[in-house]
């Protein structure tokens, strides 16, 4: 039973602070869940890795090392290159090979073929010279004449040494037998006679008698050997 003087608990109003309590409660609470809950996640962008390349010293060395050996053996190369072009062309002959038509510092300069009315019939004379560009004199040449039909057969043909020089006028003056007896008598004469010096030129003759020349059209000349001096 309550007196006067006790107030009923009923009718009494909360305090100020009673009353903002709770509310204080709630607010606390709220928070407390705020942060109890996960942050989202940041998408940070994904870290990237640049590759080592190899150190640029190692490489620079290398290559310096490489560079002037691979340089010196191409020199050397083309060294032995031009050497054994040049001993080809001039000495070729002292290994055994006979220089002929591959010998490039030889040049047949002008040629010339043409028939000959003789005491005894007709002729068929080819003249011309050989001049050496070599630096190296030659022993003799040997030279080898064809003569073709229209068809390009061979009619005829005839191996001269150089040196031997016989002018239309003068086979045109002579007989068969003493336009032989010259040729033979050259053959037989001093070896100086057939040799080329270096950067000289040097005649040849070369007679043809046989009846086939009638039917000539063409003809050729050929250096099917020349020694070294």
């Amino acid at each position: 039973m309550l007196t006067k003087d006790e107030p009923d608990p009923e009718k009494v109003k909360p305090a100020a602070t009673d009353q903002m309590q709770p509310e204080q409660t709630t607010h606390a609470a709220e928070e407390e869940v705020q942060y109890a809950q996960p942050k989202p996640e940041e998408h940070t962008p994904p870290a990237t890795f640049d590759l080592l390349e190899p150190e640029a010293p190692a490489v620079h060395k290398r290559r310096s090392r490489k560079g002037p050996i691979s340089l010196i053996i191409v020199l050397v190369l083309l060294a032995l290159v031009g050497a054994g072009f040049y001993y080809w062309m001039n000495y070729s002959d002292l290994f055994g090979i006979p220089m002929g038509a591959s010998d490039k510092w030889l040049a047949i300069k002008g040629l010339e073929g043409q028939e000959i009315v003789t005491r005894e019939g007709t002729v068929f004379l080819v003249s011309g010279k050989v001049f050496n560009g070599s630096t190296k004199a030659r022993k003799f040449l040997i030279l080898r004449a064809k003569l073709f039909d229209k068809d390009g057969k061979v009619l005829a043909e005839k191996d001269v040494v150089s040196g031997l020089s016989l002018s239309k006028e003068k086979v045109g003056s002579m007989q068969k037998l003493d336009i032989e007896k010259k040729v033979n008598d050259f053959k037989l004469s001093g070896e100086e006679n057939f040799q080329l010096g270096s950067r000289k030129e040097i005649p040849f003759s070369a007679i043809f008698f046989d009846s086939s020349i009638e039917k000539a059209k063409e003809f050729t000349v050929e250096i099917v050997e020349s020694p070294v001096l």
